[in-house]
């Protein structure tokens, strides 16, 4: 008879595997997730430890960006926890990563109301990197709804976690992203310009190549929205260039592909955005990213071939998911190129949608505050 292995061994391997998630170590917390399966195959019964599991596998999952599959678990997890009495840990997770699964589906004022119901049972978790991940994501979310000081206040408490922990380099990357991003909210354009130049040094010097492929996404961003083109064109170049498997972070790759015939096109080199743009497209298709699906859209309805119908009924599907800067931001730049190209009509019709979305953005923050 094959002895059983004990349970608290296996969650120690758990432990483990999610060090691994958390270090954003793609390819070892895959070879991990391997051995864990083997080891829960051969372990004793233990319901909680199994629900251990399949959390952190929903976790796995958003790492390599397979969000439908993460809430697919998630699901099923809920259900199994409904017929077993769970513990803090277990309640803390379930919280965390359902708001993480809502933040990748870009329901962000859903995503925040799972970190508050997951911070109830915060105070029950030791590992203070926990602590520093659960204040890292919630800054990214608050940042999202252009609550730019609350943000800060949340990456000042993750970055005091991770400065201290030599494994965390990529963590403590990925939060001054964050804050930098906060700066160039803030107009604060040279500070994030430097602090954005700074983490792909880091990213660079510890060869951490996806960190610093999302430092010349953001840094890219940041010129973009100066106008600085030429400069945002070289920097989402600069990530593609990155020798990277591409598979493991669609989502991502996705992005900086948008960025890139977004920019192009406002270059006016309507030969290589066009391309790109259709790249973006069929990457936004094979993930089935409907948010970014209908971004595509409007960026061909403004620069390519004019199509009013198209740009409100792609952004229809932005307001239904209340992603208002993105509303803000998209109609801002519809209006600029039809005023540049003397489509008046037009231009003041999406200038004015621009001002009502940006008195929308703030709503979002009341909405979250009265959970």
């Amino acid at each position: 008879m094959v002895e059983k292995l004990a349970s608290s061994e296996v969650a120690n391997r758990l432990n483990e595997w999610y060090d691994t998630i958390k270090q954003q170590d793609v390819e070892r917390a895959s070879n991990l997730r391997n051995e864990v399966q083997e080891a829960i195959n051969q372990m004793e019964e233990d319901q909680n430890v199994l629900l251990y599991f399949n959390l952190i596998d929903s976790r796995y999952k958003l790492l390599i960006e397979q969000f439908d599959e993460s809430g697919s678990i998630l699901k099923s997890v809920k259900e199994q926890s409904e017929q077993t009495e769970t513990d803090h840990l277990l309640r803390y997770y379930y919280y965390f990563f359902s708001g993480l699964y809502e933040f990748g589906r870009r329901k962000i004022i859903e995503a925040i109301h799972f970190y508050h119901q997951a911070e109830n049972f915060l105070g029950d978790i030791p590992d203070d990197i926990e602590h520093a991940e659960f204040h890292f994501q919630l800054a990214t979310a608050y940042y999202e709804i252009t609550q730019n000081y609350v943000s800060l206040s949340h990456t000042r408490k993750a970055l005091e976690i991770y400065s201290k922990h030599d494994n965390y380099v990529n963590r403590l990357i990925s939060t001054q992203l964050v804050t930098a991003f906060n700066y160039l909210e803030l107009n604060e354009h040279r500070a994030s310009e430097l602090l954005f130049k700074k983490t792909i040094q880091i990213a660079s010097n510890h060869q951490h190549k996806y960190m610093e492929i999302l430092g010349y996404l953001n840094l890219g961003i940041c010129y973009e929205s100066q106008g600085k083109l030429e400069l945002a064109k070289d920097c989402f170049e600069a990530a593609l260039d990155i020798n990277y498997p591409q598979d493991s972070k669609k989502i991502t790759y996705l992005r900086i592909k948008y960025m890139l015939a977004r920019t192009l096109l406002k270059m006016d080199l309507l030969k290589e955005g066009r391309e790109w743009l259709q790249s973006a497209k069929l990457l936004a298709e094979e993930t089935n990213e409907a948010t970014y699906q209908a971004k595509l859209m409007i960026l061909d309805s403004i620069y390519l071939e004019v199509n009013e119908s198209v740009i409100d009924e792609s952004l229809k599907t932005l307001k239904d998911k209340k992603l208002w800067y993105d509303v803000s931001d998209l109609t801002t730049n519809a209006a600029r190129h039809f005023k540049k190209k003397e489509m008046f009509k037009l231009a003041t019709k999406y200038f004015n949608e621009a001002l009502l979305a940006k008195e929308k953005i703030p709503m979002l923050y009341k909405e979250v505050e009265s959970e």
